[in-house]
């Protein structure tokens, strides 16, 4: 029951809290699938972070904090596949 009012909330926000909370599905363009599952990982933490009751500053420093670390993760990803198939 936690899980639908989850849900029901998420479909509440705004279009332009999902346009803001979704930035980092731009790894998709140059991250594939690694990139695009870190990118909706990204997404769906930043709604949380949206539907929280932080102060609205707080809630874009989480943001942009948040969409940093996916594509930190998805850098050191890239990194350690590049080292382990293409490093002769």
């Amino acid at each position: 029951m936690e899980h639908a009012s989850e849900i029901m909330k998420i479909e509440k926000t705004s279009k332009y809290v999902h346009l803001i909370a979704g930035w980092p599905f731009i790894l998709v363009l140059f991250g594939g699938l690694i990139g695009g599952g870190l990118g909706g990982l990204a997404y769906l933490v930043n709604l949380k972070i949206y539907n929280s009751e932080l102060s609205k500053i707080n809630k874009i420093l989480a943001n942009i904090m948040c969409g940093m670390v996916a594509i930190s993760a998805w850098w050191l990803i890239a990194s350690a596949v590049q080292n382990t198939f293409f490093n002769s």
